[in-house]
């Protein structure tokens, strides 16, 4: 296509990769620390994915014209990054023989850059610590959306940040309005960088190492949830850790914009912003909820205190669609099933790290439903959908009808498409759910007593198009299968 800006794509995608292999070099510093001989595979795929990266850029800029940046080129830079993310990011399994099966590798990659919690690993344990702490910085570089993380640097190369910045970060709220995106992504990036900073030396404080905090503190505020415990955070048996992550967790769940308003003037918007109140709310019933009914039942888990923190814990980790379990809540029965797979489709907060639809486009469908049913008596009347007193058009309103039909529509033929790989009903739907709401958890085999080694080869790279569908919310990768986008 002669209009196609080959350039901007090659350079942006080149710029990201070499952007990625400097995290691995910092990946290998921790196997020199504790020198691994994996280190060396960190060494040369760095070496590889920078190389690689050099090229692109460099035949991105050669000859390069000022051509105009339509959205065809956008959401295809924007997909290819994630894919050549993931793809670049096997490297340091395979090349060392960590995990030997590009299936896996690759499973295993996406699994990191979209903060899924899922995994392939049989004895985690057993991981070199270097490449634990790649897997880690996957999900910590995933969680805040490379894009996001270096906008920043695409203007001093001639890229366009704020059509990138608007093809991943497709929510409603009115804040990509009002903010340029150089301020919406710097004060992100403070905020991200900040709380993984408290983050660690919070859990270094406890019973874990310092190897240990990091990698937990990259996983928990992301949303991420990959443990180097096979246990996951069940190994600590620490109250005070579980605490710290609920902490992280719920914060990852959060606006960061809010949080950024919070720390910087200490202003109390967040406390009247009717998303952050949907969020709170909703933890604490979903946590009084099934407190009340494994009391009910006799299902105590130990103490009271013992009982709402785990509650608490699996409520927090669900709805932020952080992959992580200190119980096996599957085997409290199928009402909890349910309730956990309700909470990981609607998930956190708009502009977090987090999964899922958001609670944003919930609270559109909530008071949509109301303004319909009072038209309904009031035909005449003006009714608006407002959200902390800012009316969204029909136009949002629709966006949001479609966005949610979509998502659910491709959750629904994604279980029919799992169930012919032999996976149970339940095993099925739980697995598409998890996978595009970035949970890591799903149903039977593949819940927290358990992991995705048995899924077929063929699942796995089903599942993995399901979290890159779902990490950049449907339409920006479902866009490039439509022709229109590709005429003239």
């Amino acid at each position: 296509m002669r209009n196609f800006n080959h350039q901007f794509v090659f350079s942006s995608i080149g710029l990201i990769l070499m952007i990625e292999s400097s995290f691995m070099l910092i990946s290998a510093f921790v196997g020199e620390v504790y020198q691994e001989p994996s280190v060396y595979s960190l060494y040369l795929s760095s070496l590889i994915t920078f190389v690689s990266g050099l090229v692109l850029f460099l035949i991105g800029r050669k000859k390069r014209k000022e051509k105009r940046i339509s959205q065809r080129e956008v959401y295809l830079t924007v997909t290819l990054v994630w894919v050549m993310m993931a793809l670049y990011g096997t490297l340091p399994f395979l090349i060392g023989g960590a995990i030997p099966s590009f299936t896996d590798a690759f499973f295993e990659s996406v699994c990191g850059f979209t903060t899924t919690g899922s995994s392939t690993l049989i004895n985690i344990e057993a991981f070199p610590k270097s490449l634990h702490f790649w897997r880690s910085f996957t999900q910590w570089i995933g969680g805040i959306g490379i894009i996001i993380f270096v906008m920043s640097f695409l203007p001093l190369f001639g890229g366009s940040s704020s059509h990138l910045y608007n093809a991943e970060a497709t929510g409603i709220s009115k804040e990509q309005l009002r903010l340029r995106v150089s301020d919406i992504t710097r004060n992100m990036s403070f905020t991200y960088l900040g709380l993984t900073a408290v983050g660690f030396l919070l859990l270094w404080a406890g019973p874990m190492n310092a190897f240990d905090a990091a990698c937990h503190a990259f996983t928990s505020i992301s949303t991420g949830g990959f443990s180097t415990k096979q246990a996951s955070i069940a190994h600590f048996n620490s109250a005070y850790t579980e605490y710290v992550i609920i902490f992280l967790m719920f914060s990852g769940g959060i606006r960061f914009l809010l949080l950024f308003n919070l720390f910087r003037n200490f202003s109390g918007r967040i406390f009247k912003d009717e998303e952050f109140l949907w969020y709170s709310f909703m933890i604490l019933g979903f946590t009084f909820i099934i407190t009340l009914a494994l009391y009910a039942e006799g299902n105590v888990l130990g103490s009271v205190e013992d009982t709402i923190r785990t509650v608490l814990f699996q409520v927090v980790a669900a709805i932020t669609t952080t992959g992580y379990a200190t119980t096996d809540f599957l085997r409290w029965g199928q009402f909890y099933w349910f309730l956990f797979l309700a909470m990981v489709l609607f998930c956190g907060s708009e502009g977090s790290t987090s999964g899922g639809m958001k609670i944003s486009r919930l609270i559109i469908l909530v008071k949509n439903t109301k303004v319909v049913f009072r038209r309904q008596v009031h035909p005449q009347a003006l009714y608006m959908v407002k959200i902390n007193g800012q009316v969204y058009s029909n136009a949002v309103v629709e966006k949001v009808l479609a966005f949610v039909f979509l998502y659910l529509t491709i959750t629904g033929l994604g279980a029919i498409v799992l169930s012919f790989t032999g996976m149970s009903f339940d095993e099925s739907i739980g697995a598409a759910v998890s996978s595009m709401s970035s949970y890591g958890f799903g149903l039977g085999d593949f819940g927290p007593s358990g992991n995705f080694s048995t899924a077929t080869g063929f699942a796995k790279y089903f599942l993995s198009f399901l979290m890159i569908v779902g990490r950049l919310e449907v339409f920006t990768v479902l866009s490039l299968f439509t022709s229109s986008l590709w005429k003239k």
